[in-house]
């Protein structure tokens, strides 16, 4: 998705993922984060089916199937809509269906349902890459781990109050950026490092290099969620989410969710790593070679 398409559906999508929308679900959010932790993580094991076939192709069935259950919601949504069952402003999918751009036209169902699932993949693989992440350098780092459970509160304002957890995140994040790069196209010729780039170019940009740069970053590989205080890292080198006009849409929305999880897990536990040496693979993102296995220990008093 490219031009004026790109900066339609940014437009519609943002109203529903910048931090005023963000601001009424974090309740909701800690809530189910906490249920999940509950019943998953609270001794009831689940086992997951074994599907013949390639991941690409589980991949695309899954999708598939996935659509169908979004096109079914969208018309029962458009028809509770009509009736005024349904508010128009209740949530993303209310939204798009409801939300018409240049010339009066709506967009259509298979753009509705396909932005619903880009979202529902972005938003799902990278931050559970980001807070694996964040409980391996944890158990690693047992101070840090101390000082995120000194601060854990929990609504939309004690979030902004999270200062230490959100440095603690930004640095994880910083070390092992969920997204290894994007694509661009030069729009203009333009010389970097004595190349030139012409016009039309297709380029690749590595946030995983930038962050390591020792000049942006001084002592580059060394865990320091102090890095983030004040006015912080310079403008363009921290960047996990992109930046410029195409930084990621839900960047706000994915540190909401890293906060809230890490607000339910550490209240309730501390934990070690059961392979301490086990390596990390990108698959394409930064996945523990093992799924990170750990020994949960429940705090005396967790609530």
């Amino acid at each position: 998705m490219i031009g004026d398409e790109a900066k339609r559906m940014r437009s519609v999508l943002l109203t529903f993922l910048d931090p005023h929308a963000l601001e009424r679900n974090i309740e909701r959010m800690d809530l189910a984060t906490q249920n999940h932790i509950r019943t998953c993580w609270e001794g009831v094991n689940s086992v997951a089916n074994n599907i013949p076939g390639t991941r690409f192709h589980c991949a695309v069935k899954a999708a598939d199937a996935i659509r169908e259950e979004l096109r079914l919601l969208a018309r029962q949504r458009r028809e509770a809509l009509d009736k005024k069952m349904a508010s128009p402003t209740q949530d993303l999918l209310s939204h798009l269906l409801v939300t018409s751009y240049a010339g009066g036209k709506f967009l259509s169902e298979l753009e509705i349902v396909d932005n619903i699932l880009l979202l529902l993949f972005a938003s799902h693989d990278t931050t559970t890459s980001a807070i694996t992440c964040v409980m391996k350098y944890l158990a690693e780092l047992p101070e840090v781990y101390r000082m995120v459970l000194k601060g854990v509160l929990l609504k939309w304002e004690d979030l902004q109050k999270m200062r230490y957890s959100c440095n603690v995140v930004s640095e994880v994040m910083r070390l092992l950026p969920p997204v290894r790069g994007g694509f661009r196209e030069a729009i203009v010729d333009f010389t970097y490092a004595g190349y030139t780039i012409p016009k039309g170019s297709k380029l690749i940009w590595d946030p995983g290099s930038t962050h390591m740069d020792p000049i942006l970053f001084p002592e580059a590989e060394e865990f320091d969620g102090s890095r983030f205080e004040g006015a912080g890292p310079a403008p363009n080198s921290y960047v996990p989410f992109g930046g410029g006009p195409r930084i990621c849409m839900g960047n706000v929305y994915a540190r909401a969710q890293i906060l809230v999880f890490l607000h339910s897990i550490v209240k309730r536990f501390e934990w070690d790593l059961s392979t301490p040496d086990e390596k990390l693979v990108y698959d394409p993102m930064p996945t523990p070679s093992q799924g990170l296995p750990v020994h949960l220990r429940p705090h005396q008093s967790s609530v």
